[in-house]
């Protein structure tokens, strides 16, 4: 056990929240208690996981591992008596989150609303679960506590007389949202409907937060507020500017509901800092991001995670936190790792993230442990008697049916069960192609029935998968087969780029690529893949055109800005790539080929040090990766390290000759 930066730990969790938001609001003064924040420690963007799906996502923040490992797969599972499905639960949760971890190890921990954390866990400390707070009474009637809702059960009582009921939400409370709030009550908005439910229930969590924070001495306080997220769902597509597909009268009406919210979670941040105390150590963390500019999907199309931005805001002040500086390159898998070393905890070797060392205000030993699942103690993990509350699941289902996250059962209980399953599916193939394990993604896709693995999308991941995995020729075959369909003419001409691409046919490649041009000239990932053909075929000019159109339309594309790098190297601009590469690695720190261009624009200007630095991370990241091995040996001959050097030019000609062998059929 090393020394603990912190002494004690308050985590809190803003679903949606996005800088693109807040950064406007606090150049106004909106978000004093933020701003305060920042000053007094690091702040940055935080990259998501894929799928970007509330319950996978935090529960791979109180875990630091990704959904296959942590095994809550999506937002419902079959009952395990297959009667029906039920939303995710921390019965859903393989192995150890972060509070597990504190409790074995004899550190208190306060949680309150945290995702997939219903029925609440016999935990040291308290446990205010996610089923807490669902009105599942009308006002006039007794609104019971759900069972298994709170640990230690005790404390229902007291706690349950904090909840805010959406009755409660008034126009008076609703007006500094929605001005036109009198008029939207009288013809009974159903948009008003859910957000007095939504504003009720970001009031009860708080007023839980803050009973708790103050009421007995604890290590970690975690809280999740889901009102960012929701409040996008119903109003971000009135935010201005109004969106071709708004009436005036609609726009006038909930204009300002977005920025209200942002507001209201900025007041509420400034009491829980206030509660805690300056000697206590905050990081505040959004899943993802949402769009609220010109990406802003049409609301009748997309889905609702297509309103989802792949970064989020992170900031970290306080005891343990240099002050006033920028964070990089940081993941929701960091989460856990980083709360564990504050805590002077070893982190496990099991964990995919890492500590935010470079943030802290000292150095401390690193102390590592093989893995948490292994320790023995009592972590205050579930029982096998652990009662749940039919009413309570009823009303979670019913709220993500609302916000369009799954469909309402249907009537045959077979297909609904069948359906959750093949969903759940997907999402470990989308987990594990994101991990680039392709072979374990073909796998999961097998599983699903006949009628969802012929569907154009599923039949689309698997050709990705069989190119990851060398197989051009069958991917080749799907192509071939989605092009004859209707339904998917634009991914099928994606998929031939892309074969071609891997093929080294750049003539056929920037084929493909351009006709989709021509059809869909803002599709997500198209610039960036025009830019890598060009840029194979030594077409520099045209590739960096091609990179710079990809960040006119996302500023925040990792992979565009490291073509960008790519590109200035070729030209012999090592300084602008060095900037651009930089950028890349800012945004997603697991970034193999990011810390390749890093490495090799710093040798270019001669700063071998470094480079080799660089280098090293990259071949550490990514197994079998020749190109950043050759780097290497160039860079550890012109340092003077001919046995490095050597060593290096091995591992890349085995490299290559592994990569051939499997390529080949």
């Amino acid at each position: 056990m090393t020394d603990r930066l912190a002494q004690r730990v308050l985590l809190i969790g803003w679903d949606a929240a996005d800088w693109q938001m807040i950064r406007p609001l606090m150049d106004a003064g909106h978000m004093p208690a933020l701003q305060r924040m920042m000053r007094r420690g690091v702040w940055g963007n935080i990259a998501t996981l894929q799928p970007v799906l509330s319950p996978m996502l935090w529960t791979s923040v109180a875990t630091g591992k990704t959904a296959d490992r942590h095994g809550v797969l999506g937002f419902t599972e079959p009952r395990p008596d297959r009667s029906g499905i039920r939303p995710v639960s921390s019965r859903s949760r393989r192995g150890k989150a972060l509070w597990n971890i504190l409790s074995q190890s004899g550190r208190r921990s306060q949680v309150v609303g945290w995702y997939a954390t219903y029925p609440a866990e016999p935990i040291d400390g308290v446990m205010v679960s996610n089923q807490f707070e669902a009105p599942v009474a009308p006002p006039d009637q007794p609104w019971p506590v759900p069972s298994g809702a709170v640990h230690p059960p005790e404390l229902s009582k007291e706690l349950a007389a904090l909840r805010v009921h959406p009755a409660e939400i008034d126009a008076t409370a609703v007006l500094p949202f929605l001005p036109d709030a009198e008029r939207l009550m009288e013809k009974q908005d159903d948009r008003l409907r859910k957000f007095r439910a939504m504003m009720a229930q970001t009031a009860s969590i708080h007023a839980i937060t803050t009973r708790l924070l103050t009421r007995d001495d604890w290590d970690l306080t975690a809280v999740y507020y889901e009102g960012i997220d929701r409040f996008g769902h119903e109003f971000m597509e009135f935010h201005p500017p109004r969106m071709a597909q708004v009436s005036e009268q609609d726009f006038e009406a909930y204009r300002h509901a977005m920025v209200g919210i942002y507001r209201f979670h900025d007041m509420m941040l400034g009491t829980l800092l206030d509660l805690a105390g300056d000697d206590t150590t905050v990081i505040l963390l959004s899943d993802h991001g949402y769009y609220s500019d010109h990406r802003r999907p049409d609301p009748e199309a997309a889905g609702p995670t297509d309103w989802h931005r792949p970064f989020g805001v992170v900031c970290g002040a306080g005891p343990g936190f240099r002050a006033d500086e920028q964070l990089f390159g940081a993941s929701l898998l960091d989460v856990t790792p980083t709360v564990l070393r504050l805590l002077g905890l070893p982190v496990g070797m099991d964990m995919a993230g890492r500590p935010w060392v470079e943030a802290f205000d000292r150095t401390i030993p690193a102390d590592r442990i093989v893995s948490w699942e292994h320790v023995e103690g009592d972590a205050g993990l579930h029982g096998e008697d652990q009662l749940e509350d039919p009413a309570a699941e009823a009303e979670a289902l019913q709220q993500l049916i609302d916000l369009g996250y799954i469909e309402a059962p249907d009537a045959d209980t077979t297909k609904t069960i069948e359906d959750t399953e093949a969903v759940n599916a997907l999402n470990l193939c989308t987990v594990l192609m994101s991990v680039n394990r392709h072979a374990e993604a073909l796998a999961a896709l097998e599983t699903l029935p006949p009628r969802w693995r012929e569907q154009a999308r599923v039949r689309l991941t698997a050709a990705l998968c069989h190119l990851a995995n060398g197989s051009a020729d069958v991917a080749d075959a799907v192509a071939a087969e989605l092009a004859a369909r209707q339904d998917a003419p634009l991914r099928a001409r994606m998929l031939r780029g892309a074969i071609a691409l891997a093929r080294h046919d750049h003539d056929a490649a920037q084929e493909h690529f351009e006709a989709v041009e021509a059809a869909a000239p803002e599709l997500p990932g198209l610039h960036t893949r025009l830019g890598t053909v060009y840029l194979r075929a030594g077409r520099h000019d045209d590739a960096r055109r091609a990179f710079e159109r990809a960040l006119q339309l996302d500023p925040d594309a990792a992979v565009a800005l490291d073509g960008l790098a790519e590109t200035c190297l070729a030209q012999g601009e090592p300084n602008a790539a060095l900037d651009h590469a930089l950028g890349a690695v800012g945004l997603v720190h697991h970034f193999p080929r990011g810390h390749l261009h890093v490495g090799m624009a710093l040798a270019a200007r001669g700063d071998l040090d470094r480079a080799i630095q660089a280098l090293e991370l990259a071949v550490a990241q990514s197994s079998g990766f020749a190109e950043a091995h050759r780097a290497l040996a160039d860079a550890y001959r012109r340092a003077g390290r001919p046995r490095d050097a050597d060593r290096h030019a091995r591992l890349a000609d085995a490299d290559a000759t592994d990569r051939m062998a499997k390529s080949t059929p």
